[in-house]
């Protein structure tokens, strides 16, 4: 039975290699123990080659056997939406392979009339209401691109001002906001401002 103060809505950023799924990990451990639900992973990351390969497998390695995983790519909003809720906690990993994912496939699709910014919000918003109306918990785990240098190319520009504008739209939505450094997570939800 989930506890009624349990999040709905949980997203965990950080950097490349800062901890950020381990946490993510170890916080749906907590829910699952908390609210006897299972944990499906909700994986968006496409197996490209042998070193991401390798990655996957480090991933799958860490978590409990008793884990579900689903590998989507592109339609996690519907995804969610057609999940029994025996799959319990759902754990998002990644949301900026999933923008990622969108990117290239509206290039192929010769999609490049407006900037991602603009049509990664509205589907950011899809997913977010595919969450809310999913009935358990769902933590979601994105990278935080911003904090660097200002990349030398359009595509990439264009990718971090996408990846931010999601990111706000998660944050905004979330009950509970962490960031992970050094593999130190930091509750960032508490110190919001109310103006």
């Amino acid at each position: 039975m989930e506890n009624k103060n349990t999040p709905k809505l949980v997203l965990v950023t950080g950097g490349a290699r800062s901890g950020k799924s381990r946490f993510a990990e170890e916080y749906c451990r907590k829910l699952q123990r908390e609210g006897n639900l299972s944990v499906t992973y909700l994986a968006t990351c496409p197996r490209l080659d042998a070193e991401m390969d390798e990655r996957i497998a480090a991933h799958i390695a860490r978590r409990p056997a008793d884990w579900g995983c689903i590998e989507e790519t592109s339609a996690v909003a519907d995804r969610i939406r057609s999940l029994d809720p025996a799959c319990g906690v759902i754990l998002l990993d990644c949301l900026s392979l999933l923008l990622n994912n969108w990117m290239w496939e509206r290039e192929q699709l010769g999609k490049t009339d407006q900037p991602p910014e603009k049509w990664a919000s509205s589907l950011m918003a899809d997913l977010l209401d595919a969450c809310r109306s999913y009935p358990h918990p769902v933590v979601m785990v994105t990278n935080e691109v911003g904090s660097g240098i200002v990349p030398d190319n359009e595509l990439s520009r264009q990718y971090r001002d996408a990846l931010g504008v999601m990111n706000q739209i998660a944050a905004r939505e979330a009950a509970a906001v962490y960031a992970v450094f050094s593999g130190i997570p930091i509750e960032l939800s508490q110190f919001r401002v109310c103006l």
